[in-house]
């Protein structure tokens, strides 16, 4: 069982929620993460159990059935994934249902009348596809059209790095109306995955070997023009308005491995003996411990400054930038120090340590790399 750290930047009801989540992947996440290897439908029914257990759809309000929770659910679910070790092998997993965002704040009252009670019982799956093979960092890049056609729209595409992809029921697709317009060209669309001229496949990761990543091919596809998301020319603003704190999500799943990782080599330590004693009992051993430990406990007050910001309408996309950019890279420089405690052990395969330090690689890449985060930040300088 994973313990909930004292510290918590939310309020009583999140934390009942943080709560109630930490237990269900002690519970369902935690003594089965090898079931999910290679088994979507194992995965399915994951989601499903989440839906009973009342923690998927947080954004969406009470007039859609919703529990009109606070947007930062997505944030205390990736925390509580990064402090699991069945996390190392699910990858994004529930994070997914962040995506619900995007139909709250862009879709139509009938799109969100639909599609809300399925969402919040795990029934309904989703997925954003907008990286493709040429255009990962320069979102503006992409070459995926939807042409307007006499009340439909005519897709055509390919799409890469896509989350929740294989198990999705529903793909929010990035496309450009009008070429000519570059970013201000480009749309969002809702479509159902069973559209005839949708194909899509796995993509095996460095790490997660239970990842659900796809690859998309949109060959043709028409869809009826209210399958539109608020306008043509738009999409940037949608995802603008969910950057901010998908960075923060990420921040927080990093976060979340970093406190797993100074976990585990903690316990090793206190259990190793060389030279006729425990590790721990080494200076240097301490040392690095401390190093460990007071990165931590720095990454959570930059967490909860984070929070603070968002709640006071403060947090934009360069302070997401800082927070995503920071703890990222900490998390790594930790999982990097927790790993060489184990030794040669924990270079082997089976070893906790060793998945979390190949999944938490990630974070350093995907939601923008660090690269592209100095950049964010350099531009609000």
């Amino acid at each position: 069982m994973t313990e909930t750290t004292s510290w918590s930047p939310y309020t009583d009801e999140e934390d009942a929620a943080r709560a109630t989540v930490r237990s269900f992947f002690d519970r369902e996440l935690e003594p089965n993460a090898e079931k999910f290897v290679g088994n979507l439908d194992y995965d399915r029914e994951f989601w499903r159990k989440a839906g009973k257990a009342g923690i998927l759809g947080g954004a969406i309000p009470q007039a859609y059935g919703g529990p009109g929770a606070s947007d930062l659910m997505t944030v205390i679910i990736a925390q509580e994934l990064g402090r699991s070790v069945g996390g190392t092998v699910v990858g994004s997993s529930l994070s997914a249902d962040a995506i619900t965002h995007i139909l709250m704040t862009a879709g139509s009252e009938e799109q969100k009348r639909r599609w809300a009670p399925g969402i919040l019982a795990g029934e309904v799956l989703q997925c954003l596809t907008l990286t493709e093979a040429t255009a990962g960092s320069d979102a503006t890049a992409i070459q995926t059209t939807a042409v307007r056609e006499a009340g439909t729209y005519l897709i055509n595409g390919s799409k890469v790095f896509v989350s929740n992809g294989n198990k999705a029921h529903l793909v929010y697709v990035v496309a450009k109306t009008d070429p000519s317009l570059g970013g201000r060209g480009m749309s969002m669309l809702i479509v159902e995955a069973t559209t005839p001229g949708i194909s899509r496949r796995p993509m095996a990761t460095m790490g997660c070997p239970a990842y659900d990543l796809a690859e998309f091919h949109f060959d043709d596809v028409r869809v009826d023009a209210t399958s539109l998301l608020v306008g043509e020319g738009r999409a940037m603003e949608i995802l603008l308005s969910l950057f901010a704190l998908d960075r923060m999500e990420v921040a927080a799943r990093a976060l979340g491995e970093a406190e797993l990782g100074f976990r585990l080599a903690l316990n090793y330590v206190k259990q190793r003996r060389a030279f006729g004693r425990e590790l721990v009992d080494f200076q240097s051993i301490q040392f690095k411990l401390a190093e460990m430990k007071t990165e931590v406990e720095v990454g959570r007050a930059f967490l909860c400054e984070g929070i603070r910001k968002h709640r006071s309408g403060s947090f934009g996309l360069a302070e997401g930038a800082m927070l995503k950019l920071w703890i990222s890279e900490m998390s790594s420089r930790v999982i990097d120090s927790a790993l060489q405690m184990f030794g040669g052990s924990g270079y082997m395969e089976e070893m906790p340590i060793s998945r979390l330090y190949k999944a938490n690689r990630l974070h350093r890449i995907y939601a923008g790399t660090s690269e592209l985060q100095k950049v964010a930040i350099a531009r609000q300088l």
